[in-house]
């Protein structure tokens, strides 16, 4: 139970545990500055005016064929999966936004073929998907006090994915990516409270299958960074379609948000289920 005191890093999947939830976010969850631009009655940055957090939800089986999968793209692009970072050798990490920019490490292989590759890996990959995304400046002037987008989200995933749980009574985990000691800290805080105590919409006994949260960052440090994280990694590359269709209004479903749609827990009835948008 460490793990409800403090942020901690899973290394391993626990034997007690059936699903677990990998999550990781798109934009910028911070609201102060919308607040401070609304008070002043400036025009919002539209780069930080949405906030989206996405989860993946894996069994055992398909998490290893998961690893399997993305390791396997990896090892054909880059040897032994392996790139220089500051004069280290560090597993090379799937990360939507320097793959979308090309950036180093992405930018010195054959980038058509590896995204045709990645693509058909996610498409071919089983997994859930429960999203939300905040609308921070409509957040801001439908409530006095708006609640943080961050620990907001989560709870709404948190939600769906206990209401998964329960059906059919099996255990299940979060895995977070982490954003530093407080932060964590304050988030841990909230999701406590929240098994403990439940929610506006539901008791905390809606919350009895989750076994543990824990904060991991991309790459495992006690593999000096040559291993990394995958369900994060997913997470990280479903999330940024639903982040562009959830910006653009969701107006224009382009194709990578198409491939991602058919994952959405309750497709194709998702809406407020797989996919929330708030508010």
């Amino acid at each position: 139970m460490e793990w409800r005191n403090k942020p901690t890093l899973l290394e391993y999947w626990p034997d007690n545990v059936d699903f677990i939830l990998g999550l990781d976010e798109n934009g910028t969850s911070d609201i102060e500055y919308i607040k401070r631009c609304l008070a002043a009655n400036k025009e919002i940055d539209p780069l930080h005016r949405h906030f989206t957090l996405t989860g993946v939800v894996f069994n055992r089986v398909r998490y290893e064929k998961l690893k399997e999968d993305m390791n396997k793209i990896k090892f054909e692009y880059w040897e032994n999966g392996l790139y220089d970072h500051k004069g280290e050798k560090r597993r090379v990490c799937f990360h939507s936004r320097e793959i979308r920019n090309k950036s180093y490490p992405f930018n010195y292989i054959d980038y058509d073929n590896f995204i045709k590759d990645l693509t058909n890996m996610i498409k071919e990959t089983k997994t859930k998907v429960i999203s939300c995304s905040i609308d921070k400046k409509n957040h801001c002037q439908q409530y006095r006090y708006p609640f943080h987008p961050y620990p907001l989200s989560l709870g709404f995933i948190l939600e769906r994915f206990c209401y998964g749980l329960n059906k059919v009574d099996k255990k299940g985990i979060l895995i977070i990516e982490s954003r530093g000691y407080k932060e964590d800290s304050l988030l841990l805080k909230h999701i406590v409270n929240i098994l403990d105590h439940g929610t506006n919409q539901n008791p905390s006994s809606h919350f009895r299958n989750i076994e543990g949260v824990y904060f991991n960052p991309k790459w495992w440090p006690k593999d000096n960074n040559r291993s990394s994280f995958v369900i994060l990694e997913f997470a990280d590359l479903l999330s940024y379609p639903i982040h562009k269709y959830s910006r653009n209004g969701c107006m224009e479903k382009d194709q990578a948000f198409c491939e991602v749609e058919k994952k959405f827990f309750r497709y194709p009835d998702y809406v407020g289920w797989g996919f929330k948008r708030f508010p």
